[in-house]
């Protein structure tokens, strides 16, 4: 009898100190900096129905293609990095800097750039209120509301997009041109009018439903937002380097002045601000009637607001508007070269900065293949954009 409870004590104590082991060993939150909680990422999604694609500042007629095979590698969503990222990652060198802000430095920065919100226009006010006769103060009031504070989830996701466009870079030999930091923000989107992402400065907006969507493994939006991120860093680029600008232009047969053109009443009256189109400088030459016409280009809707469930994005269009001053503007159906000039691989038109960051984001997540595998209807623009990163311009 002894003997067996010996056993039993024996056994007992084995059991508790296997316990103990098991209370001191480290979790994936202490050894990773992980949440216990996994993200799921594209590796492991199960097939399920495509949602709609969310609006976006691409027109809905051509919003990011999609691919029944992505060409492109699944968005590795690893260990969030620390907010402040190095140009070096142990032996690793980067191109990218970026970090993400709180809540509350998110609204501090959007309301930092008065210039933009200066340069409303009622129409842009009233779309962008959904409602007829707001006021600017009533727009900065809605627009504060949206800002939202990053999840863990949220980051590792941006960090899986932001690794694997530091691949393509290195892998293919492609140098950015010098960029400052970026500061990711998040927000609802009714600010912009419910689209997917935007740009001040440096600082990107992102649409919180497309980090959700993609955590949760939808697989349209995982393959657009292999997209979204270049043509959101395109325009973070043109700001940092005016030089860069100025060549990826040339590359559309625009050419940049030093000042802005002034938008005349005619066009301003349906004008909507775009954030990320900060300055009206530069012009092509527009075939008009059989004439040659130097002009800039504007975004501008073909009516004006009227019911809460429209968005200015069902009724935009180029305004192609004279440098001379003239008060008048056209549309692309009145030009004989639109296409000769914009080019035929994107509909986002409304500007060389938004078609150049269609394309600019083609080129990089695509390459010539392009998103189908089947090319470009003008590829001349994609080789020039991809020869350029191929060959940095040195001083």
């Amino acid at each position: 009898m002894k003997k067996i409870l010996l056993q039993i004590l024996t056994l007992l104590l084995c059991l508790l100190l296997l316990a103990g082991c098991n209370r001191n060993k480290p979790t994936e939150t202490e050894t990773t900096g992980k949440t216990t909680e996994p993200v799921q990422t594209a590796a492991e999604v199960t097939e399920q129905k495509t949602e709609p694609a969310p609006h976006t500042t691409t027109p809905p007629e051509t919003e990011a293609p999609q691919t029944e095979e992505p060409k492109t590698e699944a968005p590795q969503t690893e260990a969030p990095q620390t907010e402040e990222q190095t140009t070096q990652t142990g032996d690793k060198t980067t191109q990218l800097r970026y970090r993400f802000t709180t809540k509350e430095e998110g609204v501090e920065l959007m309301t930092s750039n008065t210039e933009y919100y200066a340069g409303f226009s009622q129409n842009d006010i009233d779309f962008k209120l959904m409602k007829s006769g707001g006021t600017m103060d009533e727009y900065m009031e809605m627009a504060k509301k949206q800002v939202r504070d990053f999840t863990e989830s949220d980051i590792a996701v941006v960090d899986g997009y932001m690794a694997k466009m530091e691949k393509t870079l290195a892998d293919n030999g492609y140098v950015l041109p010098p960029c400052d930091e970026i500061v990711f923000i998040k927000t609802t989107m009714a600010e912009e009018g419910g689209a997917g992402g935007y740009t001040h400065g440096t600082q990107i907006y992102i649409l919180d439903w497309l980090l959700e969507s993609v955590a949760n493994g939808n697989e349209y939006i995982i393959e657009y937002m292999n997209t979204f991120f270049w043509h959101e860093l395109f325009h973070c680029l043109t700001r940092s380097n005016p030089d860069f600008r100025k060549d990826m232009y040339e590359i559309i047969h625009f050419t940049v002045k030093e000042e802005d053109f002034p938008i005349p009443p005619s066009a301003f009256e349906y004008h909507i601000s775009n954030p990320d189109v900060e300055h009206h400088n530069s012009y092509a030459t527009f075939i008009i009637n059989g004439e040659p016409i130097d002009c800039f280009v504007d975004l501008i809707t073909t009516k004006h607001f009227e019911d809460p469930s429209e968005t200015f994005f069902e009724f935009m269009t180029t305004a192609i508007i004279p440098i001379d001053g003239t008060d008048i503007y056209y549309t692309p159906e009145q030009t004989e070269n639109f296409y000769e000039i914009f080019g035929k691989n994107t509909g986002y038109t409304v500007d060389p900065e938004e078609c150049l960051a269609d394309n600019f984001s083609y080129a990089l997540a695509y390459g010539m293949a392009g998103p189908d595998g089947n090319g470009y209807e003008s590829p001349e623009i994609i080789e020039a954009i991809l020869s350029y990163l191929s060959n940095p311009v040195t001083e």
